[in-house]
């Protein structure tokens, strides 16, 4: 499921985070951990900074949706 998001934003919600994240999913493995390319961090619907390349370890992640 999640394969079929790569080169699609995404939003991604992450443990013990109130913010959320936001980018272009790059790649995923096995073990679902992702490559996030032009990652936004939001927080209430509002944009609190941009943060570029991320690489998320997958038991970290909550959530992966499509990002509309």
């Amino acid at each position: 499921m999640v394969k079929s998001l790569v080169g699609k934003v995404i939003r991604v919600e992450m443990k013990g985070e109130e913010s959320e994240l936001v980018g272009k999913l790059e790649s995923v493995d096995d073990y679902m951990n992702i490559h996030i390319s032009n990652a936004v961090e939001y927080r209430n619907g509002e944009k609190i900074r941009n943060l570029g390349n991320l690489v998320l370890r997958g038991n970290n992640i909550i959530l992966i949706q499509p990002y509309e």
